[in-house]
């Protein structure tokens, strides 16, 4: 992926240290209209989620920012 601004996202699970796994095969928006959040170089869409290491979670939120789950 090139992470152009156009490109397919998808809902992701993200464990450490850099683990990522689609929930669905099929992308759910395009970078250039739907909210997204970046990790580790790559975009990931609202609603994908990052389980810490520590039993934590975050969660891509609507206007792009990573938010704790508790």
């Amino acid at each position: 992926m090139d992470n152009k601004r156009e490109d397919d996202i998808s809902i992701n699970v993200i464990s450490a240290p850099n683990d990522v796994k689609p929930v669905s095969q099929a992308p759910v928006g395009n970078a250039g209209k739907a909210p997204f959040c970046i990790y580790a170089g790559m975009r990931h869409a609202d609603g994908s989620v990052i389980k810490m290491e520590d039993g934590s979670e975050v969660v891509c939120t609507e206007n792009g920012s990573w938010q704790n789950t508790r």
